[in-house]
């Protein structure tokens, strides 16, 4: 069998996840059209209990496997059902919590009584889902990555059916839409738990041990605190906005504020991939190596990452009138804003302190993060609104954390900042689309369209017509990479189907 090369499996991983960021976006689309403000904000805001709490629970266990199972023979099962049990226990924990009175101190946070019902109801998930967000882990590092998109595919699909088909049939407000999503979480925990337990084969030793459990929560404690502090510093502003603004405000700010799934859907995929690699490198002292996959990765991941962000800046209010409505057209002002970052997030810095075991350090950057985004976002939310939100996230994003990680990962690689990234590439890529999207801006002006849709596609016709050239004089062989992997992959997979 061919071998699946790093390229192959990081497209795999990032269809995934795009598979979950495009049925999220479906659902928030169609809910913004049936919903008014109120009641899609109370959707969403019931969602953001567990996108924040979530990280805090899962406590770095997922990503303790990526540690902890390559190389593992003896005990590989006892591992793996150690993690699950772990997870198991917290994500029940929070249930009960919301449960028995959680429910109602979130919604008088909030000042959303309407959260009450939503959070109850929606009680069951975590105990479901925080189980599961092991799959990646176990998938990518046991070389089953097809399972991985495969298992995404089917179970996105049906959350996107089940919460469709209540609101639509059934004409149910955010209430029912929030019961949808909790039943879609036991068919995520049945297929999760039925394919990590295929992937992992019984081992000699497959009892788990408390002794087990106390290892893997020592390696995943900081993770997991840096991870949940992270998560919060990133996303204060979607708290303070819920808390400082009203909810028809905070529906218009949080369409448009897609930074992080829109990013994590491709930079998590190559973190993913390379991860178990960058631990070996650092185990043997192969710092020299260990820079190279991570300069390469860093390069793969700018020449379709950058590229994208330009279209979205350039089409932000068409995209934002077709995907919401024309109600939500000031979504595209945060949206345009949090696209600043993605120069700043090509790759998550985070994959090398883990693999130098310096968890410490991604920790006690989380720490200054959200103190950080905190004291610069209150203020400028407070002045200027939701877009104040937005740009205290990247103030503090470029002001101190580009900076640390930059700085402690060349420590830890032993070179100079300068030789850590491609920077010169990354800035080529930039300028080139800077100079491309003011001619585009300047053209659209001219254009005799009115319908979003026709004037989205034109422009970004125009813009990728202008990009394109010089973009596949310059960075030729990635692409011809990315091509060639797609190629032989269905060049197998035909030969297979043939046979």
């Amino acid at each position: 069998m061919m071998p699946k090369s790093r390229t192959f499996k990081a497209l795999i991983f990032a269809s995934s996840n795009a598979a979950t960021a495009l049925v999220t976006l479906v659902i928030a689309a169609v809910l913004s059209r049936v919903f008014d403000k109120v009641d899609y904000a109370t959707y969403r805001q019931t969602l953001l209990v567990y996108q924040f709490s979530g990280p805090l629970l899962a406590l770095g266990l997922p990503a303790a496997l990526f540690y902890f199972l390559p190389g593992e023979t003896s005990r590989i099962r006892a591992v793996l059902l150690e993690n699950l049990i772990l997870l198991g226990v917290l994500g029940g924990s929070f249930s009960l919590f919301l449960a028995f009175g959680g429910n109602v101190l979130i919604a008088e946070q909030f000042s959303n009584p309407e959260l009450e019902k939503t959070l109850l109801v929606f009680a069951l998930y975590p105990v479901l889902f925080l189980p599961t967000t092991a799959v990646s882990a176990v998938l990518v590092v046991q070389e089953k990555v097809h399972w991985l998109l495969l298992h995404t595919l089917v179970t996105r699909l049906a959350r996107l059916f089940l919460v469709l088909g209540v609101v639509w049939l059934c004409a149910a407000g955010p209430l029912g839409a929030v019961g949808a999503m909790t039943v879609s979480g036991v068919i995520v925990f049945t297929s999760g738990i039925f394919l990590m337990l295929r992937a992992v084969p019984r081992s000699k030793v497959s009892r788990p041990t408390f002794g087990g459990m106390r290892a893997q929560l020592k390696y995943a404690v900081p993770i997991g605190l840096a991870l949940m502090l992270e998560k919060l510093a990133l996303g204060i502003d979607q708290v303070l906005v819920s808390m400082l603004c009203s909810p028809e405000e905070f529906a218009v700010f949080v369409n448009g504020a897609m930074e992080i799934p829109f990013i994590r859907m491709i930079t998590v995929p190559a973190t993913a991939i390379v991860l178990p690699e960058l631990v070996a490198f650092y185990k043997n002292n192969q710092k020299g190596e260990a820079l190279q996959l991570w300069r390469k990765a860093a390069r793969k991941v700018s020449v379709v990452l950058l590229p994208i962000g330009g279209v979205l800046f350039v089409t932000a209010p068409e995209l934002m009138t077709v995907l919401y409505s024309s109600e939500y057209i000031e979504s595209s002002r945060p949206l345009r804003i949090y696209l600043l970052l993605l120069p700043a997030r090509l790759i998550f810095f985070g994959a090398i302190f883990q693999a130098a075991g310096r968890t410490d350090l991604i920790l006690k950057r989380a720490v200054g993060t959200l103190v950080l985004n905190t004291l610069v976002s209150y203020p400028l939310i407070y002045y200027f609104g939701i877009e104040g939100a937005a740009w205290g996230t990247v103030i503090v994003f470029w002001g101190y954390v580009i900076p640390y990680c930059i700085g402690y990962c060349s420590r830890l690689l032993d070179v100079r900042w300068f030789q850590l990234m491609p920077y010169r590439q990354v800035g080529l890529i930039i300028l080139m689309m800077i100079v491309a999207g003011v001619v585009v801006t300047g053209l659209q002006e001219l254009l005799p369209l009115e319908n979003p849709l026709l004037v989205a596609m034109t422009t970004t016709g125009m813009f990728l017509g202008l990009l394109g050239p010089p973009f596949a004089l310059l960075y030729r062989k990635d692409l011809k990479a990315y091509w060639e992997t797609v190629r032989r992959r269905l060049q197998s997979s035909d030969k297979r189907m043939g046979s």
